[in-house]
């Protein structure tokens, strides 16, 4: 957290040291001639202690990151609420997030 001008604490972007960061494989999303493979990355966030996931897809070259979209006590259940996404709702993430 930084300071702001008048004292009061301001939120800064949430961003873990690497050493910090789990990644997980979970599987393959595969349409056609289109592969990608899905990374569950989860953290603990000491400030609200909880742990943040986020997806990673990796085509080649190719990867895309959601945000930090679950917030859960443990780790077990990020993967859990993982685990309810469907392949369509995936495809549907994957379709949303920009390409780096």
């Amino acid at each position: 957290m930084t300071g702001s001008g008048s004292g009061a604490p301001k939120r800064t972007r949430f961003d873990p040291p690497l050493s910090d960061i789990k990644a997980r494989q979970m599987g393959e999303l595969a349409r056609g001639e289109s592969r990608w493979d899905v990374l569950l990355e989860t953290v603990r966030d000491g400030e609200v202690e909880a742990v943040r996931g986020r997806i990673h897809f990796v085509s080649g070259n190719t990867h895309r990151i959601s945000g930090w979209i679950f917030l859960e006590w443990r780790e077990q259940e990020v993967q859990q609420r993982f685990g309810e996404f469907s392949a369509q709702e995936l495809w549907n993430l994957l379709d949303s997030l920009p390409g780096r």
